[in-house]
């Protein structure tokens, strides 16, 4: 608002007229917003081409990712809304049919290939500035997402973090309700995250820092080959000595 107050409206918002003759908003809700805020009665428009909802949709998901004001929840939940209505607009796109525009791509999240295909992918990646990877990772992630995890995540911390939404999508439905019921209840302040909130409903208590950096470090000098386990203790000499010196080994 304030901003606008100063310069002006720089983008005008943007309608879709109805067959009906009435005009739905497309783009610009928080401009609109702004206006009203600073008194003002009028604000600029344009109309937009689309013809349809589907359109009007497809242009308004395009405006808000393109935005790049989006938190991880949100934008995995336009992602899947681009991908339905892409597929109803161009329904081969849905059977992976190849063309110079739209490509059968079935990654998955180790990066190999999988039956469920996202054709629309590689014909909106570049239009608002995802990777490929990014797009069929956002629709991933709200697909496996069960429609309670959905309603609570608005607002909370994790969906801030796409990292903690992956791991919660991996869940089933149940552990999904239980992790979400653990990290926004108030019986464990210490469940945090998805993994704490795991390793809480599992062990009763979430991992100490301290011991899954052991546990990290132990996995590693497990795997380590004789040579490399030799250069790691010589390059640490003193500090094993003085640890040994403490247990009384030496």
């Amino acid at each position: 608002a304030a901003l606008i107050a100063k310069q002006g409206l720089i983008h005008a918002i943007r309608l879709r007229q109805t067959l009906e003759g009435t005009f739905v908003l497309v783009a610009g809700l928080h401009r609109i917003e702004a206006h009203r805020i600073n008194g003002d009665d009028t604000i600029r428009y344009e109309l937009s081409s689309a013809q349809t909802e589907d359109e009007g949709r497809l242009e308004e998901v395009m405006e808000n990712l393109g935005r790049n004001e989006l938190n991880a929840l949100d934008r995995c939940h336009h992602l899947f809304d681009l991908k339905q209505v892409y597929e109803r607009m161009y329904p081969h796109a849905r059977h992976g049919a190849a063309s110079s525009k739209t490509q059968s791509l079935r990654l998955s999240d180790d990066g190999e290939d999988q039956p469920q295909v996202f054709g629309f992918a590689r014909a909106t990646a570049e239009s608002i500035g995802f990777s490929k990877r990014s797009i069929e990772l956002g629709v991933q992630i709200w697909t496996n997402l069960s429609p309670d995890s959905r309603s609570r995540l608005p607002g909370t911390s994790l969906a801030q973090k796409q990292s903690e939404l992956r791991q919660l999508s991996a869940l089933d439905a149940k552990k999904q309700r239980k992790v979400l019921d653990l990290i926004q209840g108030d019986k464990f302040p210490g469940a945090i995250s998805v993994q704490s909130a795991l390793e809480i409903a599992e062990h009763g208590a979430a991992t100490a820092k301290a011991d899954k950096t052991y546990a990290s470090a132990q996995a590693v000098f497990k795997k380590l080959p004789g040579p490399d386990f030799d250069r790691l203790i010589v390059e640490n000499a003193d500090r094993v000595i003085a640890s040994l010196k403490r247990q009384g080994r030496i």
